[in-house]
């Protein structure tokens, strides 16, 4: 069980301190049994407002549950604060392992985005997946698998441009083409601004 929380911070509102990061959990083994699917092995508790994640890496780690299983492996406790994720900075979650976890967390995702009907705008939900419940901030790769095709099934050679942080919870990212289309895209997303 890993937390971050600024506690010990006589006046914990971000001002211009360090905020949450600076952190790199890789290559361990998490191991919990018979827990309650709330529980969580990673937890940033902020004690007041305004912070965010500034290097936070969970890589090559392995999470497993024995005799139960929990929701997820990371939490924003709300209790007093939450976190800022507009503000996210290199946070990485990947090559990690997951039993006995109902929802693996991933920054950057890869999202297999199918659409049946055409339309010019596709909307492509990463939002389980995000890491803290945080916001689809970028996208940094659109492969077609497949032809992309019109009502009519005609191939067509377009390319989407995309909108990040949309929908009520800003964890969707919209496909938005020239032309009402249909096909499968892979879709490559993350919470942060990596630089």
């Amino acid at each position: 069980f890993i937390e971050l929380s600024n506690e010990q911070d006589d006046q914990p509102n971000y001002s211009s301190e360090y905020t949450f990061g600076g952190l790199t959990i890789s290559g361990n083994i998490f191991t919990a049994a018979d827990v309650a699917p709330w529980f969580r092995w990673l937890v940033i508790t902020p004690r007041g407002t305004g912070h965010s994640l500034n290097g936070y890496i969970v890589a090559n780690n392995a999470f497993r549950v024995v005799g139960s299983s929990c929701d997820r492996i990371e939490m924003v406790d709300t209790t007093f604060a939450t976190l800022e994720f507009d503000s996210f900075r290199n946070v990485v979650f990947e090559n990690n392992t997951f039993n006995g976890v109902s929802q693996p967390s991933l920054s950057p995702v890869l999202v297999q985005h199918t659409q049946n009907t055409a339309a010019d705008t596709w909307s492509v939900d990463a939002a389980d997946y995000l890491p803290f419940g945080s916001w689809a901030r970028n996208v940094t790769s659109l492969v077609a698998e497949g032809a992309i095709t019109n009502t009519a099934n005609a191939a067509q050679y377009v390319m989407p441009y995309t909108l990040v942080q949309q929908g009520a919870g800003k964890n969707l990212a919209s496909l938005k083409w020239p032309v009402p289309v249909k096909g499968i895209m892979q879709v490559t997303l993350r919470c942060d601004n990596p630089l």
